[in-house]
Formats: structure tokens, C-alpha cells, sequence
């Protein structure tokens, strides 16, 4: 008796586990959807520090000029395309939970992409912690110069 009881209660429990499941549950489908942010490639994106593209030892280096240390630069990926290679990578905005000098900083990022080679940069603009699912990358205007 005693083991049909038990039986019943679970039986219960996976139907109703598994109706919620099927179902979906309405905390989770009305809360706020965040808007993705789709970048034509060819567009270019706004409000990136200016990056420069100059050589260092046969290989092509990226230097943004930030304002403050607290902007940060990364490569996601390169993938050969007819005549070169496009070099996708990542500016994250400073984390505004921390303090930083107003000082003009310069950040390198050396790639293992041959000087010899002609290279497109796309890139994608990021808050401090925001996820990079969905955002898509647009062309980066590189400068000739940084203005003094």
C-alpha cells in the first residue's frame, strides 16, 4: 500500500515536472528580451577608439589609442579570404564599477598574420561585461595618425 502511494506521488511529480517543462514557464518568457545588435560588415562601427595598422617585425599590429586604461582589445578569430585575411576582434568599454585615470593609453596587439598579407579588421564594440552573443562585427576604419 505504502509503495503504491509513493508511486503515485512520484508519477505526479515527473508528469507535472515534465507538463512545465513542455509548457515553458512564464517567469522566464516575459521577462525583458535585450535587442540584438546586428552590424552589416560593411558598415563601419562608431565610437571605437581610433586603432592604427602599422608592421612589427613582419607581422601586423593593431594600436588603439584609448582614453583611459580601462578599455580593453582582443582578436576572436582570422579566417583567409581570396587575397588576405580578415581579422575579427573585440573593444570592450572600461568596467564602470572602477575608477580610472583620464590618461590617453596605447594598446598592442601583435597578430600571427604575415606582413605580406593583405588584412581586412572587422570589429564588434562591447560594454565591460556584456556577452558577445549575438553582436555581430563591422568594418574597422583604421586612422594613418592618432591626433596629439
Amino acid at each position: 500500500m505504502r509503495t503504491q502511494s509513493i508511486l503515485a506521488t512520484l508519477s505526479a511529480f515527473v508528469l507535472g515536472s515534465s507538463l512545465l517543462t513542455m509548457s515553458g514557464c512564464s517567469v522566464w518568457n516575459n521577462r525583458p528580451r535585450l535587442r540584438e545588435q546586428k552590424i552589416s560588415m560593411n558598415e563601419p562601427v562608431h565610437n571605437v577608439p581610433p586603432v592604427m595598422l602599422e608592421i612589427l617585425n613582419d607581422q601586423h599590429l593593431l594600436i588603439m589609442q584609448a582614453p583611459n586604461s580601462g578599455w580593453s582589445i582582443l582578436i576572436n578569430r582570422d579566417e583567409l579570404i581570396a587575397g588576405g585575411t580578415r581579422l575579427f576582434i573585440t573593444v570592450r568599454r572600461p568596467d564602470p564599477a572602477f575608477m580610472y585615470p583620464q590618461a590617453i593609453v596605447e594598446k598592442r596587439l601583435l597578430t600571427d598574420i604575415h606582413a605580406d598579407i593583405d588584412l581586412e579588421v572587422y570589429v564588434r564594440l562591447l560594454g565591460a561585461h556584456e556577452s558577445t552573443k549575438g553582436k555581430g562585427y563591422g568594418k574597422l576604419l583604421p586612422v594613418d595618425h592618432f591626433k596629439e
